[in-house]
């Protein structure tokens, strides 16, 4: 999976880089992405402190699947971005389940 990653207002420390590489190539396991997006955003929120922000696209065959998060640690806003990644994806498998057994179900009807 090709992934790239841009930091906005965030130095992007190898530790970083890598612990992002080691959570998305993880999603692999789920299902086949072709190509990953993932910023990584230092913002002044109107909050006090830093807020830091994850945003995560991914390309599945042809669609994409998008999920950010605000948490107040960089690596706490990976950690949320994951999950939410990971019931996308079986959404996605599970429609296309479901409309594979239906069009296997209406051929069948018709022999």
């Amino acid at each position: 999976m090709n992934i790239q990653i841009k930091a906005t207002n965030l130095k992007l420390t190898p530790s970083i880089r890598d612990y992002v590489e080691e959570k998305v190539n993880n999603l692999g396991k789920f299902i086949k992405a072709t190509e990953a997006e993932v910023e990584l955003a230092k913002d002044k929120h109107h909050r006090t402190g830093d807020v830091y922000r994850a945003e995560v696209m991914l390309m599945v065959g042809g669609k994409l699947m998008r999920a950010d998060v605000e948490a107040t640690d960089v690596y706490a806003a990976i950690d949320l971005v994951i999950p939410k990644l990971k019931e996308q994806i079986s959404k996605f498998k599970d429609k296309r389940t479901t409309l594979e057994r239906r069009g296997a179900r209406s051929a069948k009807r018709k022999i």
